[in-house]
């Protein structure tokens, strides 16, 4: 990677410059708009189906070998989960993953985001606990709940709204999501009796996800984003944002001698916990481990942190600094640990990632997410292009 920095800096900048205008906004804004009229594209669901048909079309315009990897896996469906605090119903969605069961306890509250040392002195047994969101996953906030014997879980969002969490598999105990404003009145009513009301019913969700390539060998790079979205939620930002951006990426990239070298894969299931991803991982070992990166677009539609956000390796980084200097863009480092999405499985594998993303806006997950910013899209695909042009040989 040494190796990798050094060439970067050596790198003529006209290369670069002289592809600052080739992402094309009346293509992508098309892009945009074909996904959108689908309506939620849930892994599964034929809008799910009709999304990954259309990615396979355009690819293939451009000269790539379109190929879909099928998957199944269990994920649970709502049916109406209820929470009742004294005679007040509150509107709860239940993590994808939990168990169903109805349960009387009390509340217990948990002064922190639920970890192991946040129930330090704290009865949770026999109690259903609130717990704050953020920090760690929904799957590990359960787990600590459940191994101190609570028999339930609330989630209180940290943003306005609710949203639709899941566990990534199967929860360890009943568990809901509740809003930030819902939330806020729970967080003073330890003690108080409550019932919590989880209806799931588990459904196998027959998923697949995307991948196009030009070369015959494996690649030294893998560039991707997940194409579905949840229930209820258009998915404009999260994440046809980077679905579109990764596929005028490699209609840009169709005829460089770099395509011959990245795959680029869209990924189906991420919403339910990483499938897709998982499940290209697990298929693919030989190919995974000689990776020399793989970049994730996810929510890059959006400017929430006032500058496009990158999580990963600490090389990559570097040489996205590089990139981004030439186009003007300023970048945030989010760490080596940031973000929850497809790049994860990857960098458990041992290869170095970076997580593309301007941040989360306030309509993720929600029926307001219709928009994304073209301009902010291109930007994020001109800075993962220079960063291929570094690594790819």
């Amino acid at each position: 990677m040494q190796r990798l920095l050094a060439r970067g800096l050596v790198l003529m900048g006209t290369m670069i410059l002289a592809w600052a205008g080739a992402f094309t906004s009346a293509r992508m804004n098309a892009d945009l708009t074909a996904l959108l009229s689908q309506g939620p594209r849930v892994a599964g669901t034929p809008a799910g189906r009709a999304a990954g048909d259309y990615l396979a079309a355009e690819l293939k315009k451009v000269g790539y070998t379109v190929e879909f990897q099928p998957f199944s896996y269990s994920r649970t469906r709502d049916q109406g989960s209820n929470l009742k605090v004294g005679d007040k119903d509150i509107p709860v969605n239940a993590l994808s993953g939990s168990p169903a069961g109805r349960l009387e306890a009390p509340l217990v509250v948990v002064m922190g985001i639920g970890r192991a040392e946040d129930y330090i002195g704290l009865n949770a047994r026999g109690a259903i606990v609130v717990v704050r969101r953020g920090g760690i996953p929904f799957l590990e906030k359960a787990r600590q709940a459940a191994t101190v014997g609570a028999l339930g879980m609330v989630v209180v969002n940290n943003t306005s709204g609710n949203i639709r969490g899941t566990f990534g598999g199967g929860g360890p105990i009943p568990g809901v999501t509740v809003s930030q404003e819902e939330g806020q009145a729970l967080l003073g009513q330890s003690g108080t009796k409550a019932v919590l009301d989880v209806r799931t019913v588990s459904e196998e969700v027959q998923a697949r996800n995307v991948i196009a390539r030009r070369g015959t060998g494996n690649p030294q790079a893998i560039v991707g984003a997940h194409y579905d979205s949840v229930v209820g939620a258009p998915g404009a930002n999260d994440n046809a944002s980077g679905t579109v951006t990764v596929l005028e990426l490699a209609r840009d990239l169709a005829h460089s001698p770099i395509s011959q070298r990245v795959w680029f894969v869209w990924f189906d299931g991420e919403e339910d916990g990483l499938w897709g991803s998982r499940k290209f991982v697990a298929a693919n070992p030989d190919l995974v481990r000689g990776l020399r990166a793989m970049l994730n677009l996810d929510m890059v539609g959006i400017d929430v942190l006032g500058k496009l956000g990158m999580g990963g390796d600490a090389q990559l980084f570097g040489l996205a600094q590089q990139s981004a200097d030439l186009e003007q863009v300023s970048l945030q480092d989010l760490g080596a640990n940031e973000g929850g999405s497809d790049h994860v499985p990857f960098a458990q594998a041992g290869v170095p990632v970076l997580f593309f993303t301007w941040g989360l806006d306030a309509n993720y997950h929600q029926p307001g997410d219709k928009i994304a910013d073209l301009a902010l899209m291109a930007q994020a695909g001109r800075v993962a292009r220079g960063v291929l042009e570094r690594v790819v040989q």
